[in-house]
């Protein structure tokens, strides 16, 4: 091995490169063959924690949303689920269904943009086009439900902000009805496709029992057969997945079971997809009359009782969630500290890339969905 290295050369990639979105990872190759990956975050901070510090309780809400816009109803709710715990609030049971919604929307968005994202790092450029597209219809929806297509600052301590409208009941089943119908053909141009297939197949492999001691949740755990989903598992008593009749998506490949490769991820989205359609289809008929706003909640969280909770969520990329400590009679919390679910599948690459060829780093990193801002906080 001495030997080996004697030879190699060390390359940083990114921060610069077109595919490293504010991160850089230091990798060490002999000839085209990746013997070392040493990821390095960092360069994408913004100091969210500290941020939160001096935020009040409704304006937490928006630091925790620009940490992903691209799943800012699920990004924010973290923080306003701690702020209800500690304020001992009772969430409307319109409102408790409508972030449901909304969440689930949110998760179809965010995979719309990584499927084109993805396919675009591989050259696959019509696959970048058709979906940025479609994804333009939930935008609109969100526009039209909240003023704002990625700042959304829905979700608020007792409810959320905005009511549900004939308007935006109608862009959002629009941009549902349009994303079935073009479902089937996103798979063909992808599963398909003989350049996809050999750039992914076997590229990127790690099996269940290492996923979960790296930590790694959400579809990329889910893509080696784990039935792993805080919707199922641990559901909170102020959403409404318990109102839908739905199962965990997992996907097994045949040829390696309990194991997933780049092309198994990719198929696993797709079935993360489908299953959020069929959660919004079966929970819009649902929604009760009714408030959607607690109306002593703005009294209660003006100053907070001392106190400690722990708010998440199954975001789009994983295990999302926030600790919050606050001192008596506090305007603003003592401490937040978040958990952001790519921090792990980041510095998994450290496991994952050795024994790769060079062209091979973008693919596996792009196969895990990760976002700066939920490691760099």
């Amino acid at each position: 091995m001495k030997d080996v290295l004697e030879e190699a050369t060390e390359i940083w990639f990114g921060p610069q490169h077109v595919s490293a979105h504010g991160w850089a990872a230091k990798l060490t190759l002999v000839g085209d063959y990746i013997v070392e990956c040493d990821p390095n975050a960092g360069y994408f901070h913004r100091s969210a924690e500290k941020c939160l510090e001096f935020r009040d309780f409704r304006q937490g809400a928006l630091i925790m949303e620009r940490l992903c816009m691209l799943e800012a109803f699920l990004a924010e709710y973290p923080y306003v689920s701690a702020v209800e715990k500690i304020a001992g609030i009772d969430v409307p049971d319109r409102a408790k269904i409508m972030r449901t919604i909304m969440m689930e929307a949110s998760r179809i968005h965010s995979l719309q943009f990584w499927w084109g994202q993805f396919a675009a790092e591989l050259g696959l450029f019509t696959m970048l086009l058709w979906p940025w597209v479609d994804r333009e219809f939930f935008l609109d929806a969100f526009e039209e439900l909240t003023g704002s297509r990625h700042a959304v600052s829905y979700n608020t301590p007792g409810g959320v902000k905005y009511d549900f409208t004939d308007k935006f009941l109608s862009k959002l089943d629009r941009a549902i009805q349009r994303l079935e119908e073009r479902m089937p053909k996103f798979r063909d141009m992808l599963l398909r496709s003989p350049t996809f297939k050999v750039r992914t197949k076997g590229i990127g492999r790690f099996d269940a029992n290492q996923g979960l001691r790296w930590g790694i949740s959400g579809p990329n755990i889910r893509a080696c057969g784990v039935p792993m989903d805080l919707r199922k598992d641990s559901p909170d008593e102020n959403l409404t997945y318990d109102m839908a009749d739905w199962e965990v998506p997992t996907y097994t490949n045949e040829d390696h079971p309990g194991e997933s490769d780049a092309y198994d991820r990719m198929v696993q989205r797709f079935l993360e997809i489908e299953t959020s359609v069929d959660i919004i289809r079966q929970l819009l008929p649902q929604v009760p009359e009714g408030e959607i706003y607690e109306r002593k909640a703005r009294g209660k969280v003006n100053r907070l009782p001392e106190g400690e909770a722990y708010g998440r969520v199954e975001g789009t990329r994983g295990v999302t969630s926030l600790y919050l400590r606050t001192m008596d009679k506090a305007q603003t919390p003592y401490r937040a500290k978040i958990r952001g679910p790519c921090f792990n599948s980041y510095y998994s690459l450290k496991h994952l890339v050795p024994g790769n060829k060079f062209a091979d780093f973008i693919v596996i990193f792009g196969s895990l969905d990760p976002y700066p801002g939920w490691w760099d906080r």
